[in-house]
């Protein structure tokens, strides 16, 4: 089975104080802001993409996520839901590249160019495990 150039998968999310970058500060020297975390608006972002993948992956294979070239917008609050769409534009060799964009209640707030693979689960976790010489 192949993915058709043109095809989109939305995720529509509610923004949790979870996901605020105020809560991914390190140290007492960080100061973020409340609002959606750059982080948490890739990962919604990578999911997207995921998404759109499932109907590719056969017994025992994921994709997971290769590049993210991101611009981060505009600020969102706790509560405001953001909805993210994949687009599927093409094959860059065996990878699988996307178009994202994320908007909440006030209009976009990001955009993405991202790639993704499909491997084995058995061998994406040997090769971490050989990574650091559990293997």
């Amino acid at each position: 089975m192949e993915l058709e150039i043109g095809t989109k998968a939305t995720i529509d999310y509610v923004v949790k104080n979870k996901d605020l970058a105020k809560n991914l500060e390190i140290s007492s020297d960080d100061n973020f802001p409340p609002v959606m975390a750059t982080a948490r608006m890739t990962a919604l972002m990578e999911c997207s993409a995921a998404k759109a993948m499932k109907p590719l992956l056969g017994n025992g294979k994921l994709s997971v996520g290769v590049e993210v070239s991101l611009k981060h917008l505009a600020p969102t609050l706790e509560g405001d839901t953001v909805s993210s769409t994949a687009t599927f534009v093409g094959m860059e060799g065996k990878l699988y590249k996307f178009e994202i964009e994320a908007k909440d209640s006030g209009g976009l707030i990001g955009t993405c160019i991202h790639t993704r693979a499909i491997v084995t689960e058995d061998r994406l976790m040997s090769g971490a495990n050989k990574r650091v010489g559990k293997e």
